[in-house]
């Protein structure tokens, strides 16, 4: 008896750590990257956004989160505003995107600094951010690449 109960909490232990591992709701997330720094550097205009993952190679039908991050003309980590991540967008290589389409999930599209992506398919996808500082401005843009593999 006394050797069950230790059975039942080390499995407990056990399947708490795999679910913390993996954030409670399985998705990969970069690990230890907050998308905004504590405090905003003297120059806080923003000039270039990163896109980054913590990962360039998934399994069919994994996540992955995708995170933004902003940098000044002085290549300072500075403070995003998510609702100024005007939209995200992917993009697949050597496919027609209508033929793809509905195996993928980006999800937020808008207003965050982080991302999930999900594909059903296997292929070369570029997942992209839009950031616009002002209303008026171009668009700050950038993207990663991800590999989508059985």
């Amino acid at each position: 008896m006394e050797h069950q109960k230790k059975f039942i909490v080390l499995l407990l232990i056990i399947s708490l750590f795999i679910t913390f591992s993996f954030g409670c709701n399985g998705i990969p997330v970069v690990p230890e990257i907050d998308p905004n720094p504590d405090t905003n550097p003297y120059n806080s205009t923003v000039s270039y956004i990163k896109v980054i993952s913590s990962s360039s190679t998934i399994k069919v039908n994994q996540s992955q989160q995708f995170i933004v991050k902003g940098y000044n003309s002085d290549d300072e980590w500075v403070v995003l505003d998510k609702s100024k991540i005007k939209f995200w967008d992917w993009s697949v290589q050597g496919q027609c995107y209508s033929c793809v389409e509905e195996y993928v999930d980006l999800s937020p599209k808008s207003g965050s600094l982080t991302t999930t992506f999900t594909s059903g398919v296997t292929g070369t996808f570029f997942i992209v951010a839009y950031y616009q500082e002002n209303i008026g401005d171009d668009y700050i843009t950038d993207y990663t690449e991800v590999k989508v593999v059985k």
